[in-house]
């Protein structure tokens, strides 16, 4: 959730090492670091062909290419969880987007044209390709379906820049079992972390009832603040929320390897908004991201980074403040009886998106907990919630619920009442960072409410 810095994958194609000094990931951390990127943002998506991951068959980025190693380490050093998007179609792109081993092994394909000249583009109902995709996507799934290392996983990568634009097949008849098998093919894989998937009105028909439906797919949907995002697909979003969280991103206005396109004035194309500068785009994809309830807003590659936050920090702020979910315990009250502790309490969200707590990859796994510490900081007794669920909760509409817990096993003393949303996957140490005054948590993280002293006269023995 939050903030997120984009590679599209030119720091790992050679073309740009070759032709290009300041296009690889040395220059990339240097100039995120440099307008303070990483302190504002919470995902790395990296967003590359296929080739980029496995230039050789069963030759993976992630054992042998130093810059890729280099690129996942820099955002684990920078507390930033990784994003992906993996996809197969050449067309626009300086490099062959699919492994040649995969045509070598018999895969048909359509020769198209590329920013470098002639490039091949798999048919995605060849049985080849689908076999070979399925085969890399199970050696990525091992090492990347991890919640700690990666936030999501665009689970579908067709056609042009892996958004479902114009899907290649030998027969149109097959899109439904295209649809199917990707879709299939990233649900069986990864079971951890969450998947989305481009909400396109062309395809919605068949990724509705395969996807989302089935597999309850995160919608993810570029050109934000552009005419590009439809009424059908603003209705597709509407239709989906709250059930699906949003992952919402700005169009690519600006998008520029090489930091040139100051003099880009591709925005004047709107045929909705009429834009007349660039700065004047950023109001109207920030206004649609915060409408649609997303979870994610895109600072992007350096050049847009360094855009935002030096001429609209207001902005910048503004998602922080209200995009995606925020969640913070409003109100809370304490009663002894006896044995039972009584537990009144109501969360507010101060966002504008979900948390995707029942998510089956997630299983509501995080949970409201409330906690006892000694004087010593040691958690002396845990309770989790039966009642609170996170993702229930929407901006303006707060989860109120009240609630009993034993306290037959807990000694005499003054303790400290702390209150935290745990992940259960996780041995329930805190999970979701609380919209509270940092000073208020203890150093395990949980938010501190107030001593509560549990005394032998108030318990029946």
């Amino acid at each position: 959730m939050g903030w997120t810095m984009y590679s599209e994958g030119w720091e790992l194609y050679p073309y740009f090492q070759n032709n290009f000094d300041r296009i690889n990931v040395d220059s990339f951390w240097e100039e995120m670091d440099a307008v303070g990127a990483p302190d504002v943002s919470n995902i790395l998506y990296i967003r590359a062909i296929w080739t980029a991951f496995e230039p050789e068959e069963g030759k993976y980025a992630w054992e042998s290419d130093p810059n890729f190693i280099k690129l996942v380490e820099g955002a684990q050093k920078r507390k930033l969880k990784l994003a992906f998007r993996i996809f197969h179609d050449s067309r626009d792109m300086v490099q062959q987007a699919t492994p040649e081993y995969v045509f070598e092994a018999g895969a048909s394909f359509k020769k198209v044209i590329g920013k470098t000249g002639e490039l091949k583009t798999p048919y995605y109902d060849d049985p080849v390709f689908q076999e070979k995709f399925d085969r890399f996507l199970t050696a990525f799934a091992k090492k990347f379906d991890n919640p700690d290392l990666v936030d999501f996983i665009d689970a579908y990568g067709l056609g042009r820049w892996g958004e479902g634009h114009g899907v290649l097949l030998k027969n149109k008849e097959n899109y439904h079992q295209v649809v199917d098998w990707i879709t299939t093919s990233y649900a069986e894989r990864f079971q951890k972390i969450l998947p989305v998937l481009n909400v396109s009105f062309a395809d919605y028909k068949y990724t509705n009832p395969l996807a989302f439906d089935r597999y309850q797919f995160l919608p993810r949907r570029d050109g934000l603040g552009s005419f590009w995002f439809s009424k059908q697909d603003q209705e597709i979003l509407n239709s989906l929320f709250p059930q699906n969280a949003f992952i919402g991103e700005a169009c690519y206005w600006l998008t520029s390897p090489t930091g040139d396109t100051l003099k880009n004035r591709s925005f004047e194309q709107d045929k909705q908004y009429h834009f007349k500068s660039f700065k004047s785009t950023f109001p109207a994809a920030l206004n649609d991201a915060l409408n649609f309830h997303s979870n994610t807003m895109d600072l992007r590659v350096p050049l847009e980074c360094k855009y935002w936050i030096e001429e609209l920090p207001d902005l910048v702020q503004k998602f922080i403040t209200h995009g995606g979910y925020r969640f913070y315990p409003s109100q809370l009250s304490v009663t002894q009886n006896g044995n039972t502790l009584t537990i009144a309490h109501q969360w507010n969200n101060l966002g504008v998106g979900i948390l995707p707590n029942k998510h089956p990859n997630w299983n509501q796994k995080y949970q409201v907990a409330f906690a006892l510490f000694n004087e010593a900081g040691s958690l002396k007794k845990k309770w989790i919630s039966k009642k609170a669920e996170p993702s229930d909760w929407l901006k303006d509409i707060p989860g109120k619920y009240s609630e009993t817990f034993n306290l037959s096993d807990v000694p005499e003393n003054t303790y400290q009442l702390a209150v935290a949303i745990v992940d259960t996957s996780s041995d329930d140490q805190p999970g979701i960072q609380l919209a509270v005054d940092q000073k208020r948590l203890n150093d395990k993280g949980w938010v501190q409410i107030g001593m509560l002293p549990i005394n032998q006269k108030n318990k029946k023995e």
